[in-house]
């Protein structure tokens, strides 16, 4: 038997059979891509390594800054947002003298703090307390064996000299009927009037109830002795119940207080591009970017003053400002 039969010539022959079909292949390849390249327009430019590298570098860099646009857009957003909820939660809590209009506001700013001055000389509310306290010490130092009752007595004359030191309030003075709401400051003193008037009342029956029960049985109590102290825990009950509801009434007093300052110092958003500022008293007024100032008080004001601890974004009027002007967005 021969070795040159088919099979042996189809052996022989598939090398060469290979070839030809690779080559056929990269022929067809090629044509595609020729055809795809031709169809965008024709071939590439050709772009050097570096070029490659800066236009990769400058894609990134664009992409990084829309994010980071993007992202302080949110914030800006965010930020704005939580100075508009602050603005409408301070002008929730203003009250009707604070909706007037600011440049009247601020004309009689000085004579509005002087009422309140009258109206509220030290801590009324504080004192009130103060008072309950030394009632309360005085049925301590009663019940005490251990303690002489001679003392009680200084402790009522204490009382009674602290009590009358409360009592020296203004006079309340009642505006007619027909200026109150016209007239800005007679309607600051009536505002603080109502209540000073309800608290002298009460101080007037707690005084006397003082002298009329209170002291005359602490008198006694040095002569009949302990056994009489029952007398003295029911009125010193009664003045203890008296104080307390005149502290509520100084805590009235006191919100209205806060009222008038507030009307009298917090010019946050206000419009005083109208108003006439000279010989106005300026030091301790609030205000923000959103404030509007007269055009020849603007820088002045802005070198007067300094950022405000408590809120972001609001300043105050110092005595002393800063050397630079102070933006209102510090």
């Amino acid at each position: 038997m021969t070795s040159n039969g088919p099979r042996a010539q189809q052996q022989g022959n598939c090398p060469g059979d290979v070839d030809a079909l690779l080559a056929a292949a990269h022929d067809q390849l090629g044509i595609a891509v020729a055809d795809r390249v031709n169809a965008r327009g024709g071939p590439p430019e050709l772009r050097t390594p570096d070029l490659a590298l800066d236009r990769l570098l400058a894609s990134s860099h664009r992409s990084l800054g829309h994010s980071i646009s993007r992202r302080l857009s949110r914030d800006a957003s965010a930020a704005l947002a939580q100075r508009h909820s602050a603005h409408r939660a301070r002008m929730a809590t203003k009250g009707s003298l604070s909706r007037r209009p600011a440049a009247v506001r601020v004309k009689y700013r000085e004579d509005a703090l002087r009422i309140v001055h009258l109206y509220w000389p030290f801590d009324l509310a504080e004192a009130m307390h103060q008072a309950i306290r030394m009632v309360q010490d005085l049925c301590d130092l009663l019940g005490d064996a251990a303690q002489p009752l001679g003392h009680a007595p200084f402790v009522v004359t204490r009382l009674r000299d602290h009590l009358e030191r409360v009592s020296q309030l203004p006079e309340p003075h009642r505006p007619p009927t027909s200026l109150t709401g016209l007239d800005y400051l007679d309607a600051v003193e009536s505002a603080l009037a109502d209540p000073a008037e309800r608290l002298a009342g009460d101080l007037h029956g707690i005084r006397e109830l003082l002298d009329e029960e209170l002291t005359p049985t602490i008198a006694a109590l040095e002569a009949s002795g302990r056994q009489h102290l029952f007398g003295v825990d029911a009125v010193a009950q009664d003045l203890i119940d008296d104080l307390a509801r005149g502290c509520e009434e100084a805590d009235l007093l006191a919100q209205a207080v806060a009222e008038v300052e507030r009307a009298s110092n917090d010019f946050v958003g206000a419009d005083l591009s109208n108003a006439k500022l000279d010989g106005v008293l300026l030091e301790g007024i609030l205000w923000d970017a959103t404030t509007l100032w007269p055009v020849q008080w603007e820088t002045r004001v802005r070198q007067a003053s300094l950022p405000c601890d408590e809120e972001e974004g609001v300043l105050i009027v110092a005595a002393q400002g800063s050397d630079s002007v102070v933006h209102a967005e510090a």
